[in-house]
């Protein structure tokens, strides 16, 4: 029947269920504590015995009120005979209610008066009633009921200690607790058991978000839950193969025209014009980097084919150095291990390359800085450039974005290569970002989770 429900209805129906098990356990409770003799008498003086106890009083000679006490007389309840009329110290407070309830049940007679009274000195306590409830006594401070009798002395009833019931020498309200918060327990469990698939859901789309790489969730819980799991199973297959689709078409589309590159360039070998021939040799040479830089903007967004640990600082310093430019500087920090990534070495190398060339291309300085930690990576790229406004440091990772609106090359690249810097990073689980750099131009942040360490 529950698997009938939706997510709303079973919420509904372990709420329901929780209260009726609350009643339930109430009334149970109620039933185990209360007497099972018919003829047994109350451990609290109720109104229609501390009349009976009256009447029986009255009704028997003085010598023999010492036998009837010793009878009503218990370990919870003192009963005893005065001649004084009691008197209210500041320590105790008159219960009016009580008074009323009890002179209900003993026989109207001139001169009879009815005195309750609690003594809030014994724990400290200040309240403003007591409670008729007999599950709430052991909480109360001590009882006293005296009432006039007709030869002119009080009997007064006196509580000891804890008036009400115990199961297994603790209180019935202990137990009432204990119950009440064993079932909250078996409801938030179920509720954890019904919201658990949302949960892998969750977590499948957050790295299926990261690596582009299906993470399929096995289809549980409520109807309308296994049909939104089944929705987002079927978009992450339909994203992949459209990815995929894009880098085969634009694989396909790039070796083409590399083909027809190829013969230009064969042909163009043949112009006798030394200037002409170079500018020619220019063109097809920028068409074939934003050939690649396309293929390479496709292929970014899919996780690395191969992963093996990759030193970044070692990257760094063979870029460098294979620049051979002064105006590029690295410092490397190794907070006592090493700068290692788990990815596609191709890639990361990528990366690096694309991040000192837009340094590179626009400052006169630049720094790179590689810093190691056990569980992150961080490589960052400043400049003295003309850095990138507030503005434009989310969109300066999109696809085609130069902050030249000339677009010409001379000025800048294709504005691919921090779209692909971004794709790269996010495929090895990293993040990427553009602030101010201390030097006065831009700075470029990248984070990558260092590679796991064997054991």
């Amino acid at each position: 029947m529950l698997h009938r429900l939706g997510f709303g209805g079973r919420l509904l129906a372990i709420m329901l269920l929780v209260m009726l098990a609350a009643v339930t356990l109430g009334v149970g409770v109620a039933y185990v504590v209360r007497s099972d003799r018919p003829d047994a008498q109350p451990q609290l003086p109720l109104p229609e015995q501390a009349a009976a106890i009256v009447a029986l009083i009255e009704a028997t000679p003085a010598s023999g009120h010492a036998t009837v006490l010793k009878a009503v007389n218990s370990d919870t309840l003192a009963v005893s005979v005065q001649g004084m009329r009691p008197t209210v110290d500041t320590q105790s407070r008159r219960l009016i209610a009580v008074e009323w309830l009890v002179s209900q049940y003993v026989e109207a007679a001139p001169g009879r008066e009815v005195i309750a009274t609690a003594d809030l000195s014994a724990r400290g306590l200040r309240m403003p009633f007591v409670s008729l409830n007999p599950y709430d006594f052991d909480r109360q401070p001590p009882l006293r009921i005296a009432i006039a009798l007709l030869g002119g002395n009080w009997i007064v009833f006196e509580s000891r200690g804890a008036i009400g019931r115990r199961v297994f020498g603790l209180p019935v309200g202990f137990w009432i607790g204990v119950l009440g918060a064993l079932v909250g327990v078996a409801a938030i469990l179920a509720v954890m058991r019904e919201a658990r698939p949302l949960k892998r859901l969750a977590d499948a789309v957050t790295r299926f978000s990261q690596g582009a790489e299906p993470v399929p969730v096995p289809q549980e819980g409520a109807p309308e839950v296994k049909a939104l799991i089944g929705a987002v199973n079927d978009m992450q297959a339909r994203i992949a193969g459209l990815i995929r689709g894009r880098t085969i078409l634009i694989g396909a589309v790039s070796h083409d025209i590399k083909t027809f590159v190829t013969r230009l360039r064969l042909r163009i070998e043949a112009i006798p014009d030394d200037e002409g021939r170079a500018k020619a040799i220019r063109d097809l040479d920028d068409m074939t980097a934003i050939i690649d830089d396309a293929l390479a903007l496709g292929r970014g967004a899919q996780p690395p084919e191969r992963r093996e640990h990759v030193d970044l600082s070692a990257l760094v310093a063979s870029d460098i150095a294979h620049r051979d430019c002064s105006r590029v500087t690295s410092d490397t920090t190794m907070r006592g291990i090493r700068a290692l990534v788990d990815g596609d070495p191709v890639a990361l190398r990528r990366l690096v390359a694309n991040l000192v060339d837009n340094a590179v291309r626009f400052a006169e300085t630049s720094r790179v800085t590689v810093i190691g930690t056990a569980d992150s990576v961080f490589l960052t790229v400043d400049d003295d450039g003309p850095g990138i406004p507030e503005a434009h440091r989310t969109i300066v990772f999109e696809p085609f974005y130069r902050a030249d609106p000339s677009r010409s090359r001379a000025t800048g690249g294709s504005g691919l290569g921090l779209a692909i810097s971004k794709q790269i990073v996010e495929a090895h689980g990293g993040r990427i970002a553009a602030e101010a750099s201390p030097l006065g131009g831009a700075r470029l942040m990248v984070t990558l989770p260092a590679a796991r360490r064997s054991s």
